[in-house]
């Protein structure tokens, strides 16, 4: 009886690694044939020209090292980092000029203004002359 019961607790184990293997091996069959779609997709990218690649925020040579990378790698993946990077150094440099801004507009607003008025002309006064007319 015993024997029987180790048996069948061998089985159980061994049906159980073999249902996880074949599921991993469906997951990365699945993994490489998204990767083969999106590789198609990004080479349909790289028919586009410059501008129309920095409509969409892309460079020429990140799709071709997108499409550089191995076959097993989905090349979107490495184009989505990519913009990921660029937008976070763009946001940086954004807040980096922002804050020279108000640096500068702080560094104005407490300087000295210079509020000294010309000295004022002396007012001269003419005496009046009496004229004689004769009509």
């Amino acid at each position: 009886m015993l024997a029987v019961t180790y048996t069948a607790k061998s089985l159980s184990f061994l049906a159980a690694h073999a249902n996880r293997g074949l599921r991993g091996a469906g997951r990365a069959v699945k993994a490489l044939a998204v990767a083969i779609a999106h590789r198609r997709e990004v080479m349909s990218l790289s028919e586009l020209d410059d501008r129309g690649l920095k409509d969409i925020g892309l460079v020429r040579s990140d799709v071709e090292g997108a499409l550089a990378s191995s076959w097993l790698r989905d090349p979107s993946s490495v184009l989505a980092a990519r913009s990921n990077q660029q937008q976070r150094s763009a946001a940086a440099r954004r807040e980096a000029g922002l804050r020279r801004a108000s640096v500068n507009a702080a560094s104005q607003n407490t300087a000295p203004q210079n509020t000294a008025k010309e000295p004022a002309r002396p007012v001269v006064q003419v005496p009046a002359i009496p004229v004689a007319c004769s009509a």
